[in-house]
């Protein structure tokens, strides 16, 4: 064959590679793509989901230095459970059902990535309405703590007069002498609260941050459970879910995260099969999670994006399925939240 000819075929065919590449290139993003529509099974729904632990607490600030912290804002604005020390006395403990996520629709990219529901949204107002009001707050909280302090005063002073005319062979003394100890303390405790809710008041700027910190509960080898801490991506207290990231950027194997796509996503329509997977019962009193184990539960639509499946069953943040294993979105109160709720990448979670 002439060389000349050899050299524009195969220049003739290098210049057909490089033209095509594009369109395979294409060809295999279409194809991964449409994998990522493909339904799941029960088990993988299962595994879809963790069970998350939360810790919350409120922490009162003085040009920005801690000096109080309480358990819940009530909702007078009232400062429940203030303490001088951030101990396990002003902490609440909760679980919520955790849902193993891709930051992207259709790339691998989980790394650890949880989405739950936000339960700190609900207090965004009360925590706003007592930051415009604080020095009230804390001028009214220091009156009733002097107002207690008071009260066990008298108190202390009746039981001491019950143990000065008894002796220790009376009947209930060992009882009155424990409890003169605890009212002393609780005065001890009202006292120094309300003296240092009364030096506040010479502080330039005050404020209230709610604290919360989260664990995923995984599984060990042993048959025991495992804390991984995680970190908040987005902390807006205001928005109904939050991302989390464990602190290892590690998605736990056996883990199955979920495609949050923006289009082509079902909208069930009133009668529609679903099924919602979840921890069950993670967010009731007494709950224990030694015990929890996912599992998945079949409902139907009601129509208006909604479902019939209970909370005890569909805890807000669990993934709700149409009954051919497709992500339909998330359950919140009642409620079926669309993928595209959350934009792109999570975007609108971010902003």
């Amino acid at each position: 064959m002439n060389p000349m000819k050899r050299l524009t075929d195969k220049k003739t065919i290098r210049k057909r590679i490089l033209q095509s590449l594009p369109i395979v290139l294409a060809a295999i993003v279409v194809v991964i793509y449409g994998l990522s529509f493909l339904p799941r099974s029960a088990v993988r729904m299962e595994r879809s989901v963790a069970l998350v632990e939360g810790v919350t607490y409120y922490e009162l600030r003085a040009d920005g230095r801690p000096v109080a912290w309480f358990k819940r804002l009530g909702d007078s604005l009232t400062l429940d459970g203030l303490s001088l020390k951030a101990d396990s006395s002003v902490m609440t403990r909760f679980y919520a059902t955790g849902c193993w996520v891709d930051r992207y629709p259709f790339v691998p990219s989980c790394r650890g990535t949880l989405l739950v529901a936000n339960g700190d949204s609900a207090d965004a107002g009360r925590l706003s309405a007592a930051g415009g009001r604080l020095r009230t707050v804390l001028r009214r909280e220091a009156v009733s703590l002097a107002s207690a302090a008071e009260r066990l005063g008298r108190v202390t002073e009746e039981i001491d007069y019950y143990m000065r005319v008894h002796n220790v062979n009376d009947d209930g003394f060992n009882v009155m002498a424990a409890y003169s100890e605890e009212v002393k303390a609780a005065r001890l405790r009202a006292d120094s609260l309300s003296a240092a809710l009364a030096r506040l008041g010479s502080a330039g700027r005050l404020d209230v941050v709610r604290r919360t910190k989260y664990a995923v509960l995984l599984g060990d080898t042993a048959g025991g459970v495992r804390r991984v801490e995680c970190n908040v991506l987005t902390a807006d207290g205001r928005k109904p879910f939050r991302l989390l990231q464990t602190a290892d950027r590690r998605t736990p194997e056996g883990a199955s995260s979920l495609y949050l796509h923006q289009w082509l996503t079902p909208s069930p329509a009133a009668g529609d099969s679903l099924v919602v997977a979840s921890v069950p019962g993670c967010t009731l009193y007494g709950f224990n999670p030694a015990e929890a184990r996912a599992a998945v539960f079949a409902g139907t639509a009601r129509g208006a994006m909604r479902h019939d499946v209970p909370p005890l069953l569909a805890p807000d943040g669990s993934p709700v399925f149409t009954g051919d294993g497709r992500l339909a979105g998330f359950s919140l109160r009642g409620s079926i939240v669309k993928p595209s709720f959350f934009g792109f990448g999570f975007e609108r979670l971010f902003k």
